[in-house]
């Protein structure tokens, strides 16, 4: 039996866990880093609850969140470079 896929502030789990490599390189990293039980991540997407885990989760994607903001905002490198091509 397939089991449902649960989603964590209204990402896909491959979208968190994508956050989670980007940030860490290895889930396994991401787990030693805050002191996790090794399927920790697995856990809380498959929607067993832990506070501890959900922090953890939240702190990444707050920090991605906030790199996203970054990379988009007027005065961006990148946004510079693609004004000047027009």
């Amino acid at each position: 039996m397939q089991e449902q896929v649960r989603r964590f502030r209204g990402l896909h789990p491959e979208d968190v866990k994508a956050a989670i490599r980007k940030k860490f390189g290895t889930i396994g990293e991401f787990h030693r880093f805050y002191d996790l039980p090794a399927t920790g991540l697995q856990d809380i997407l498959r929607g067993r609850p832990s506070q501890r885990i959900a922090d953890a989760v939240e702190e990444v994607l707050a920090g991605e969140q906030e790199s996203k903001k970054l990379d988009s905002s007027p005065e961006s490198a990148a946004q510079h470079l693609n004004a000047e091509a027009k």
